[in-house]
């Protein structure tokens, strides 16, 4: 412990000397967990806030950055923007660490422990915890270090043990019937039991309506049959009802319609047998773990948890149905996987009413394969599907008139593109210069620490161990900056060479040297097409700003 002590205080001299006091750089580090149940006071926002005041009333202090990591838990410190602070404090930018209190570093005693008493003497780093009124620099007191060590004994059982009753406590309940989700489906209410235990309960408002859906399905209706028919009855989509607080509308304002995929939800949810079928995830967060997905026979079953809405015979009738009548659609599904590969206009045609990407299928047209897009959504208010469509063959006819008229040798349409082209080579230059300057910077940054560490050793500041072990450490991270600018040098070039490559395609395009089109030259030339249910296209090329709306086939091309 004399000699820990030691090394210590020659590390803090010799900091204080190679720096005025009042030139401390300063990182605040701020952490907020998964847990919901986090306190006002410990938001992101609160801890910074805390430190950004402490800093200020010191002249010790110069701010050096702010670190802050969301949504991670304190039983480990594999936290991204935590690994970035401890890179910038072996760089020698960052020199003293400033945090809320110890339970936003971290809650594993033994991690925390060993920051505290020998990483940070080690690099020569400041720590102060505000609320804990802890500063290394004040270390030397034994009464003081005990009190930072029984504090993180507390704090990590705390969390071992908080997480370990949860996982416990969510299993029992599940076992017992308990509904441990959050909204509870539609056509169930959630509410406690004498024993304190969340079950489900028909809702009499809405029970009927999953009812009807079921015997609608089974009297031949379809998913949008069954759609069409709570539209007409006026019945409130479930966030709809949660809102309002009734089931069905008394009023003749428009109501957002019960979309098919939501009807389907409700056909395959075993929960209207009185089945729960609950623990599909898991968190163990006092093994370090976040959340992971179980396997189906790792699920929690419970039969007869609650009352049912559905008979299992009946339930059984429509999932039986459902699966006959979802053999073609998986065929034709199978058979349309490969054809988006092969159209030209792969991946940019969007419907231009509900602006989701449009699908595309395949159909024989005698002996020929015919494309075609189309979009079969359905708006928020009505059972109408936006019925836009169009085969690939109309679509390429109106693309290329569109660019015939309007782009091929138009003198004003090739100089814009050319001061475009000219601009992005300069920032593209710029930003390769930026990223690997940086890279270089860092590197060298390295260099020099190793020089420090080496100058520490030889005077016995260090012990060998310790030399060897961050040695070993800078030499990763140098092999890791080395590894990043090949990589982003790499990366450079292929931009480069794809610019290049779609600007002699243009080049010869604005020349008039080449009309061969394939998905390359599409994918240069246009960014989006848009079809309209008005015969409309609408054509975002990569080069103009303004993008060129025409009638189908070219009839009409205006601006």
């Amino acid at each position: 412990m004399a000699r820990t002590a030691n090394r210590r205080m020659k590390s803090e001299e010799q900091l204080l000397n190679k720096e005025s006091i009042n030139s401390f750089q300063t990182a605040i580090y701020a952490r907020i967990s998964r847990d919901k149940k986090e306190k006002p006071s410990d938001s992101i926002e609160n801890q910074i806030a805390l430190c950004e005041s402490f800093i200020q009333k010191s002249e010790d202090f110069s701010l050096a950055g702010i670190y802050k990591d969301i949504a991670k838990t304190g039983t480990d410190f594999e936290r991204p923007d935590f690994e970035n602070l401890m890179d910038e404090v072996r760089m020698g930018k960052v020199n003293c660490i400033v945090v809320k209190d110890l339970s936003r570093f971290g809650r594993n005693y033994t991690e925390l422990g060993n920051f505290i008493e020998k990483i940070f003497p080690f690099l020569g780093v400041r720590f102060v915890a505000v609320n804990d009124n802890l500063d290394t620099f004040h270390m030397d007191d034994p009464n003081k270090s005990l009190e930072v060590i029984l504090k993180n004994i507390v704090n990590e059982t705390y969390a071992t043990d908080i997480s370990k009753k949860v996982s416990s406590s969510h299993q029992m309940r599940i076992k017992q019937g308990g509904f441990i989700c959050g909204a509870a489906p539609y056509g169930y209410v959630a509410r406690k039991d004498e024993d304190g235990i969340r079950r489900l309960y028909p809702d009499e408002n809405t029970a009927p309506i999953v009812k009807e859906i079921f015997d609608a399905y089974l009297k031949g209706l379809s998913t949008l049959g069954i759609s069409k028919l709570l539209l007409e009855k006026r019945v409130y989509i479930a966030t709809d009802y949660r809102k309002f607080g009734k089931a069905v509308s008394d009023g003749d304002e428009p109501i957002r319609i019960w979309q098919p995929t939501t009807i389907l939800q409700v056909l395959k949810n075993r929960a209207y047998t009185g089945t729960l079928i609950q623990g599909r995830n898991q968190k163990h967060l006092y093994e370090g773990k976040s959340r992971e997905r179980l396997s189906e026979e790792h699920w929690t079953v419970t039969e007869n948890a609650h009352e049912a809405i559905i008979s299992m015979d009946t339930f059984e009738k429509v999932q039986e149905k459902m699966s006959e009548k979802s053999a073609p659609i998986k065929r034709s599904r199978k058979e349309n996987a490969t054809a988006k590969d092969d159209t030209i206009f792969r991946g940019m045609v969007y419907c231009n009413i509900c602006q989701k990407r449009m699908s595309v299928h395949r159909q024989l047209s005698g002996k020929r394969t015919v494309f075609y897009f189309s979009c079969n959504r359905f708006g928020e208010f009505t059972t109408e599907k936006c019925g836009t469509s169009i085969t690939e063959a109309t679509l390429e006819k109106t693309v290329k008139a569109a660019f015939d008229a309007i782009l091929l040798n138009n003198s004003k349409s090739y100089k814009a593109y050319l001061n475009a082209y000219d601009n992005l080579k300069i920032e593209m230059d710029k930003k390769k210069e930026k990223e690997l300057t940086e890279i270089d910077r860092r590197i060298s940054g390295l260099s020099r620490l190793q020089s420090e560490y080496y100058e520490k050793y030889v005077l016995g500041d260090w012990r060998k161990e310790d030399f060897e072990r961050e040695k070993e450490h800078l030499h990763q991270k140098k092999k890791e900056l080395e590894y990043l600018k090949e990589k982003q040098i790499a990366i450079f070039e292929e931009e480069k060479r794809r610019l290049e490559e779609k600007h002699k395609y243009l080049k010869a395009l604005f020349k008039g040297k080449t009309k061969k089109w394939d998905k390359e030259f599409v994918k240069v030339i246009i960014d989006k097409i848009f079809i309209g249910k008005d015969h409309t296209v609408e054509i975002k090329f990569n080069f103009e700003e303004t993008p060129v709306i025409t009638e189908k086939i070219g009839r009409k091309v205006k601006r």
